[in-house]
């Protein structure tokens, strides 16, 4: 089983970076705020060669974004109404430039399914603005509210920055 490291230091040229797929358990709360966030960041900015995509590594495919999840999203103007889960496949993977998972565990799953990926896998906190790098997102699912806000809000601060390590690179920042 390979280590994913949160912070080796990404080795992928921002511009080079047209592909991202975030990856959770189920693909119903934590990778979709993900997902909605980043299309919401780099369509504010008009980028149209930036795909933002997500996956469960135990998906149940066809499965929607969780009420509470639609819920807290709404309130920050993302929209999960029309989310669909799917599962983690060699197709997704193979395009991704870069994949940002939200546990350790999830990033050393997919490498043991997904070997070529290693390089692309990073644990999603390594684009934190506070708090330690080294831990994960904590799932809210079969939580409350706050639960759900709070790993909101620990995800937008994730891919706020993700989003300008990325438009950076393409000279939109």
């Amino acid at each position: 089983m390979r280590a994913i490291l949160p912070f080796k230091g990404i080795n992928i040229m921002a511009n080079t970076i047209k592909h991202i797929l975030f990856v959770c358990t189920g693909n119903i709360c934590r990778s979709p705020f993900a997902e909605g966030l980043l299309k919401k960041l780099v369509q504010k900015k008009g980028v149209d060669d930036i795909v933002a995509d997500s996956a469960g590594l135990l998906a149940l495919p066809g499965n929607s974004a969780t009420g509470l999840a639609q819920k807290v999203a709404a309130e920050y103007d993302v929209d999960l109404s029309g989310h669909i889960a799917k599962s983690v496949r060699e197709a997704i993977v193979d395009r991704s430039d870069l994949i940002l998972v939200m546990e350790k565990a999830h990033g050393e799953s997919l490498l043991d399914a997904f070997p070529e990926a290693d390089g692309k896998v990073f644990l999603i906190r390594h684009f934190a603005g506070f708090g330690s790098r080294n831990r994960g997102i904590a799932d809210p699912y079969g939580l409350n509210y706050e639960a759900y806000r709070f790993c909101f809000l620990d995800i937008q601060d994730c891919v706020s920055r993700l989003a300008e390590y990325v438009l950076q690179g393409k000279g939109f920042i």
